[in-house]
């Protein structure tokens, strides 16, 4: 049982990822708590609310401990319509991932607010579900604690459907930023993929986010396709939504994990 109040503390200028960042394959953390200390580090890097995080992406270049998290924040522009930052995250004086974040400039244009409705029904009335089965018997983490509502799993033909929420902060005592939350929850598409005819277990190397506004409420829709070959590489790839419509898009490279 994970008795934790958020995916990490503070540890001085540090990050230290809890049990409940936890990853399913070993004594590491998650990438998608990864994925939203990234997302922090951007917005306490960038202080203007008219630049908007277009592209987030987060290559995962190693496993990250649980252990106290250094992270470094590098303008590599700052126009006046186009910000550029690059993001390091170091474990004992090591690089363990890097990042870029693209942020535009919004500007008023016209048409209609929100985008393309999801093609499914919202998350209200559908029953709670595990993003893996329990019976596998996993590593408890931050699989464990995202609440998934299925549409369509991954045993259907056609794509998977989900509603997924973070239930706790990123950080004690901060409220959950839209960006961190879709971040976080991001991370999950490798798993919740639909199988199709070869199988993984497949795990996920990196995470790219194209975002065209914030979201809303406390739920994400994704609507995910896996593209896979017998090389035991793919591509898993999602649609995003909150209740009011389309909020962009996420991409991962995957490649088959090989236990043992």
């Amino acid at each position: 049982m994970l008795d934790h109040d958020s995916l990490c503390t503070r540890d001085g200028d540090r990050f230290a990822p809890t049990e409940a960042a936890g990853n399913p394959w070993g004594e590491f953390t998650g990438g998608g708590p990864v994925a939203g200390l990234v997302a922090h580090a951007v917005e306490a890097a960038v202080d203007d609310p008219d630049l908007f995080v277009a592209r987030l992406t987060v290559d995962l270049v190693r496993p990250v401990p649980r252990s106290p998290i250094d992270v470094s924040v590098e303008p590599l522009r700052t126009g006046k319509r186009l910000h550029v930052l690059d993001v390091t995250l170091r474990a004992g004086g090591r690089t363990v991932t890097r990042a870029s974040a693209q942020l535009l400039r919004k500007s008023e244009v016209d048409g209609p607010e929100g985008g393309d409705p999801p093609g499914f029904a919202g998350p209200g009335g559908i029953a709670d579900g595990h993003l893996l089965p329990p019976e596998l018997g996993l590593r408890p983490g931050v699989h464990d604690v995202v609440e998934v509502r299925w549409l369509a799993d991954q045993s259907s033909a056609g794509p998977s459907r989900a509603w997924m929420r973070m239930p706790l902060p990123l950080l004690p005592g901060e409220p959950l930023s839209p960006l961190s939350h879709v971040a976080i929850l991001v991370d999950c598409i490798s798993a919740a993929s639909p199988v199709g005819p070869i199988f993984g277990p497949w795990i996920n190397t990196d995470i790219t986010l194209y975002l065209h506004r914030a979201l809303r409420g406390e739920w994400l829709g994704v609507e995910i396709h896996r593209d896979v070959q017998p090389s035991g590489i793919g591509v898993a790839r999602a649609a995003l939504y909150d209740e009011q419509g389309s909020i962009g898009t996420a991409h991962e490279a995957v490649m088959v994990n090989q236990l043992g």
